[in-house]
């Protein structure tokens, strides 16, 4: 099967899937600051748990973080909105837990760290190929210069 793939068409598959990756990047970055995990219409039927203390008058306890499996087959309103949550505390001591959005810096990050990661794994992989391609036209050509010795 490789042996199909010349430096042409390699070049080409490397252009596409480059295109693929950098056009899902730019429909992500767009669709992820306009979109909502739910509809805060369609929600209002849910689970109560979208209380909230006085503007001003918090101190968050738990940072904003991605909502586990179990809460949202609970269904709860804070996490159904948008898939993330934080808890806070209020000034009367009471705790509670409320929707929030996640960093749009942290999706860059992540997604850079994984296209790093996936260029090392493409370049380590590369040069195992000429590495081992290199190895094989050696023994290649030590037989044929062999067949030619024994024939001669």
């Amino acid at each position: 099967m490789i042996e199909f793939c010349t430096k042409k068409r390699m070049l080409i598959a490397l252009f596409v899937l480059l295109s693929v990756s950098f056009i899902i990047l730019l429909v992500q970055s767009a669709w992820s600051t306009h979109h909502s995990i739910g509809d805060f219409n369609t929600l209002k039927g849910r689970k109560k748990g979208n209380e909230s203390c006085l503007i001003g008058k918090e101190k968050v306890v738990e940072a904003c973080r991605a909502c586990s499996r179990l809460e949202l087959k609970r269904e709860l309103l804070f996490c159904m909105d948008k898939g993330y949550m934080e808890v806070i505390e209020c000034k009367d001591k009471r705790k509670i837990s409320r929707s929030c959005d996640i960093d749009p810096y942290t999706h860059k990050t992540r997604f850079w760290v994984f296209e790093l990661v996936c260029l090392l794994v493409g370049t380590a992989s590369y040069a195992m190929v000429k590495k081992r391609q290199k190895r094989l036209d050696t023994f290649l050509m030590e037989k044929i210069n062999k067949q030619i010795s024994e024939g001669v």
